[in-house]
């Protein structure tokens, strides 16, 4: 109890997201608001200019000539993914000093949780789900639990990854035992601190079962089949010595065309190279 106590505490006085993250969601929410009115916010924070305009002249967006300002960079990325990306990288550099364990270099559980967001915006896609950003953004946040334990109490973390390995135990499993309390729930209840979307928390709370009141809801599922395909590809590493079972229940609202992870594998892979420069180097 007293350690569930320690991490509540630790929650509480996590720092918050920046201001631009709120500001942005404020304006970004306006009908009224134009690419001048979201770029006016982010030219006030050089790191998040600068990496907007990187954004829009790498290759995963294709434009032709040069970005130069970023009013155009908004215009080509889009508003939504423009705040996705400003999120992710704010969560970044809050998580910045998260010391390298024995167990798991948080370089490699950022590259899992990218490529995770990666799978779950392109099965949103395949879906012809049309706001798929918010895909994206639930990947990369899905595993902030697991970042909080290793930032909180990285010695024990690392004895539950190694205890979860060698006893063939998934990790949340474990997390309870010797925890207390899982890392879905930490990561949740951190999302909720920052005022992150109810929907995406319940992506972080619930993506290990894939159901949402124990009935298959879009956005849970697609994370939880993601996060699976993820680690099948042995994308970044997440800590999992056991690949997770898919939930058999989701397939009642996930519907994919034919082979669809056969056609798009080269692109996710593409598109995960290409975030992971993107996000995880200056």
């Amino acid at each position: 109890m007293k350690l569930i106590n320690k991490i509540i505490k630790e929650i509480d006085e996590f720092p918050t997201l920046p201001t631009i993250y709120s500001t942005l969601s404020e304006v970004i929410s306006n009908p009224r608001s134009t690419a001048g009115d979201v770029s006016n916010i982010i030219l006030q924070d050089q790191s998040s200019a600068s990496k907007i305009l990187k954004t829009a002249n790498s290759a995963a967006y294709g434009v032709m000539g040069k970005v130069t300002t970023v009013s155009q960079a908004v215009v080509y990325i889009g508003f939504e993914e423009v705040k996705n990306l400003i999120v992710s990288q704010s969560i970044l550099d809050i998580f910045g000093n998260v010391n390298l364990t024995k167990a798991i270099n948080p370089i490699d559980l950022w590259k899992h949780s990218i490529a995770v967001g990666i799978i779950s915006k392109n099965i949103a896609k395949g879906m012809g789900i049309r706001n798929f950003e918010t895909y994206f953004l639930s990947g990369i946040l899905h595993d902030i639990g697991k970042l909080l334990f290793l930032k909180s109490i990285p010695e024990l973390y690392d004895k539950v990854i190694n205890y979860s390995i060698a006893n063939n135990i998934p990790i949340i499993e474990v997390e309870k035992n010797i925890i207390g309390m899982s890392s879905s729930l930490a990561g949740s209840l951190l999302a909720e601190k920052w005022n992150i979307p109810a929907t995406i928390r319940n992506t972080i709370k619930y993506q290990h079962i894939g159901l949402l009141n124990d009935k298959p809801e879009t956005l849970v599922s697609i994370v939880h089949l993601a996060n699976i395909v993820a680690e099948m590809l042995e994308l970044g590493y997440s800590g999992e010595y056991l690949i997770p079972e898919i939930n058999k229940q989701i397939w009642q609202v996930i519907k994919l065309p034919t082979a669809f992870f056969t056609k798009n594998l080269p692109l996710i892979i593409k598109e995960y190279q290409d975030s992971v420069n993107l996000l995880l180097k200056t």
